[in-house]
């Protein structure tokens, strides 16, 4: 029998509603065509306004329940997803894998073939149709189904997998080692495969590959990095999951109010400058010529040292003079220095810190670079540190400028990545220089974390030394693989771009379409695009100061238009939602060719592009001297997003963003368990109506510090995300349905929503 639906819905849309509500009825086999839309429906009424964004919603909502294994549920949100949209069939597919899920597999066979119908270019519903006539005992149904995925896309690897495994059930062993050799291939990691492969090289009589092949399955499996298949919900491949309904390209919201004041004399982060080097570089301890060391410039680290939820600020040289501060926060708008009480109370000439709990003790840990090398303190839980730089082994030498915590390795310990640049005497630090030529550069240096509160260094063995003097590292996962990369900036033509292979050493790539403006000095990470790939802006030292670029698939940048400041040189840069619309902007700071400090703030507006807001942001009108890092922050908890800038030998500048909290929020903390407390490198995916947000947790970015670890997310009109989806580096995905803006919500790695 043909089901009968009695429920009004175009094409798959009535057959998937009448199965959804009505329930399972007889089917001979997918390949029935389902009836036609002229003998089963009427015409479908006319779309909402909102009906485009409810459909996303309600198809998102579904999707995390999927994720969830709460397949009943996510049923019916697919059903009013495909009845909300009748343009795109992804409501009405992933109805078609939900019914599988549930192994109501007749009319699963149904839906998921009138999808094909509908669109037989998307991959999706043949290989769902092909895993239902696998676990249905149809295997030769199964490997057609397949063999049509691999035709529309060849480089999938689990379709190859399940090519082998179908190959191997038909005793078809050569077959299937040739098959199992391609997944392989594609996919190095892939643990079912080597597994298969293995055991088609045993049948075949080649006991030695078999035997290399099975180290190689329990070295994947051991390491962690991949784990063998199974045949459930989410773990089949990536066409195997509920697919995501796209939004049509959008524009951002008229923008509302907002402008910045400044608030450092009310802060209590000023400190006294009696005894301050000249503006444009500090003095060398052994040389009165002014050096590039002193010219760079320090920053600043926003994290919560002593778990109380709110930013605290730790600034490398507050006074001009080399000397660090903490200062705690108060909860009441204002900063208190505990330096002194923190064991902080240090000095010399030091450049960049960076955050990140480097022992998993729950306690967020401290690196500051120096122009002598590393130093690394480590966070005793009482609102004390401990130097404990030469126990933990970082020691090096060298100018070092950037640093940042990474777990390269997926094991749960967070690593240290730090940059090293030449240093030199710089006779007219106010203009344009040129780095001496002939000089060898000193490499930067990647350190291990052994789990044992000790480092190795494993530069050399990794390729991770970089090949030209680096200025900053941000570590950020360009190609959706699940493993950070790492972009460095400093004196070359093009960032350096080392591609993570998960093992063995980084690959160097060539990702930049076109030419950089000039050397690059800050960079900051962001998916301005609301595509899934994670974008990057730089500053540059050379006009005009700024570049945005797109990721293009993970597999090459292309530069966005942008109308660029016009800057001599550019510094700090970093993205934050100013105005919480649900659109992430950019924010920098440089000099100008007559010497001023300078904000330049860029509303982005969707498909319109980014727009200058500096001067109706009020930013054209604070004074800023050798402004050099940037960083977003909601220092007074109201939701909108501040800003913090450090200036060479000068007091920091903080400015109280006012107005942006008109529109919804939501602040996002994560707590690892047990490892990575910080989740940094994870992944956080917010969706509220048609938006959709991805954000990586950060370590260092910007230039020479680092931004808190929470995650801030504007949500525009929303008072609520629909969705917040974590991918854990550890690989674990972690979704909460419904989560309330207006608040700081904090997500448990492995708890229950």
């Amino acid at each position: 029998m043909r089901p009968s639906g009695t429920f009004v819905k175009t094409a798959c849309g009535v057959l998937a509603c009448g199965l959804a509500l009505a329930g399972a009825s007889q089917q001979h086999g997918h390949r029935a065509p389902a009836k036609s839309a002229a003998s089963t429906t009427t015409a479908k009424p006319a779309v909402q306004p909102d009906s485009h964004a409810d459909a996303i919603r309600e198809n998102n909502i579904g999707i995390a329940l999927m994720e969830r294994q709460e397949f009943s549920d996510a049923l019916p949100r697919f059903q009013r997803a495909c009845i909300l949209n009748p343009q795109s069939d992804v409501g009405c597919l992933n109805m078609g894998i939900a019914l599988l899920s549930l192994r109501r597999y007749d009319d699963a066979a149904n839906v998921l073939a009138k999808s094909a119908e509908h669109d037989p270019q998307n991959p999706r519903p043949w290989f769902d149709l092909a895993l239902l006539a696998r676990e249905s005992g149809k295997l030769d149904d199964a490997r057609q189904d397949f063999e049509k995925v691999a035709s529309l896309d060849p480089d999938d690897a689990d379709t190859q997998y399940f090519l082998g495994y179908l190959a191997a059930e038909a005793q078809d062993f050569d077959r299937a080692a040739v098959v199992f050799k391609r997944a392989v291939a594609l996919d190095p990691f892939h643990a079912s495969a080597e597994y298969g492969l293995a055991q088609a090289e045993q049948h075949i009589g080649d006991s030695d590959a078999a035997k290399a092949h099975l180290a190689r399955f329990q070295h994947i499996t051991a390491s962690g990095f991949g784990k063998p298949m199974r045949f459930l919900y989410g773990e089949q491949g990536k066409y195997s999951r509920a697919q995501e309904m796209i939004a049509p390209p959008q524009t951002a919201p008229r923008a509302i109010p907002v402008h910045f004041v400044d608030v450092t004399s009310l802060s209590g982060l000023a400190r006294s400058l009696s005894q301050a080097t000249p503006d444009h570089a500090r003095l060398s301890s052994t040389n009165s010529t002014p050096t590039l060391a002193g010219f760079l410039g320090s920053g600043a680290c926003v994290f919560d040292y002593d778990g109380d939820g709110r930013p605290d600020i730790f600034l490398v040289n507050a006074d001009g003079n080399g000397h660090a501060a903490l200062y705690r926060n108060t909860g009441k708008g204002t900063f208190l220095d505990v330096t002194k009480a923190a064991k902080l109370d240090f000095s010399g000439e030091r450049t960049g810190c960076a955050v990140g709990d480097y022992d998993n003790d729950g306690h967020p840990d401290l690196a500051v670079g120096s122009s002598a090398g590393v130093f690394l303190f480590h966070n005793q839980g009482d609102g004390t540190f401990v130097d404990v730089t030469e126990s933990a082994g970082v020691r090096t030498g060298g100018l070092v400028l950037g640093l940042t915590f990474v777990d390269y390795d997926g094991d749960g310990d967070l690593d240290l990545y730090v940059t090293r640049f030449n240093d030199f005497p710089l006779k007219y630090p106010g203009q344009p220089f040129l780095f001496p030529l002939g000089v060898a550069p000193p490499g930067n240096v990647l350190w291990r974390n052994q789990g044992n509160r000790t480092f190795v260094d494993v530069t050399k063995e990794l390729g991770a030394a970089g090949d030209a003097p680096t200025v900053g590292a941000l570590a950020v996962d360009v190609n959706n693989n699940r493993a950070v990369d790492l972009v460095l900036t400093g004196w070359e033509k093009f960032p350096a771009l080392l591609l993570n292979q998960r093992e063995g050493p980084f690959r160097v790539a060539s990702s930049w379409a076109i030419s950089m403006p000039g050397p690059t000095a800050g960079a900051a990470a962001l998916d301005f695009d609301q595509d899934g790939w994670i974008d990057l802006a730089f500053t540059h030292w050379a006009p005009p100061g700024i570049s945005v670029w797109r990721n293009v698939g993970g597999k090459s940048f292309e530069r966005v238009p942008l109308k660029g400041p016009g800057w001599m040189r550019g510094w700090g840069i970093a993205a934050l939602d100013y105005d919480n619309d649900g659109w992430t902007d950019l924010v920098a700071v440089g000099d100008t060719f007559s010497g001023e400090g300078r904000i330049a703030l860029f509303r982005n507006e969707g498909a319109a592009g980014f727009r200058d807001v500096t001067h109706e942001t009020g930013l054209d009108r604070i004074v800023l001297r050798n402004p050099r890092s940037v960083m977003p922050l909601d220092f007074d908890g109201d939701g909108a997003m501040d800003l913090l800038i450090t200036q060479n030998n000068l007091p920091p500048v903080l400015l109280k963003n006012v107005g942006g909290v008109k529109n919804g929020w939501l602040q996002i903390a994560l707590n690892g368990d047990p490892d990575n407390r910080l989740g940094i490198g994870a992944r956080v995916e917010t969706f509220a109506g048609a938006q959709r947000q991805t954000v990586q947790v950060p370590a260092a970015s910007g230039y020479l510090g680092q931004g808190p670890a929470e995650i801030s997310v504007g949500l525009g009109p929303e008072d609520s995300a629909d969705v917040v989806r974590v991918l854990w580096p550890g690989g674990d995905v972690q979704s909460q349905i419904q989560v309330g803006g207006g608040k700081r919500t904090v997500i448990v790695e492995g708890a229950n929503p």
